[in-house]
């Protein structure tokens, strides 16, 4: 699995930056759920069967949300792939959020994320989680 590169991690427990997060879920995302939290990673995974949209958030309660937004190839299919081909950008434009099936889980605590998420989200989770947001040098 590839997964894109995403945005840094930041695991501070305050409440300050905290926003009101509303998510899609269920079979075209037709259902909404709503918390109070802050987006902590996103990342993109391409295999041969599909493409996910993984989110990971932190709400103010100390918990982890994890949002899935996944699809197989054959959902982008096209009828006239020829005449589509020049806009081959927007076919797999993949920040339009009409696509795909969404999940939501919630767990407690960063371990219980391994395995849910890709990787290299976790790996910057576990580290931001066990190191402090900035290291004073005294130099």
């Amino acid at each position: 699995m590839n997964a894109n590169p995403h945005t840094p991690v930041d695991i501070d427990k305050s409440s300050s930056d905290m926003r009101d997060v509303l998510l899609k879920t269920g079979p075209g995302g037709l259902r909404r759920q709503r918390f109070v939290g802050r987006k902590l990673g996103e990342a993109r995974e391409f295999t041969k069967a599909g493409i996910a949209v993984i989110r990971v958030y932190l709400s103010r309660r100390g918990k982890y949300v994890v949002h899935r937004q996944q699809a197989d190839w054959m959902d982008f299919a096209i009828t006239n792939w020829a005449k589509e081909l020049k806009n081959w950008r927007e076919i797999f434009d993949v920040d339009d959020q009409t696509w795909g099936d969404y999940t939501v889980d919630i767990v407690d605590s960063v371990e219980e994320l391994a395995g849910r998420i890709p990787a290299r989200i976790y790996r910057e989770l576990v580290d931001t989680a066990a190191s402090p947001k900035i290291d004073e040098l005294d130099i």
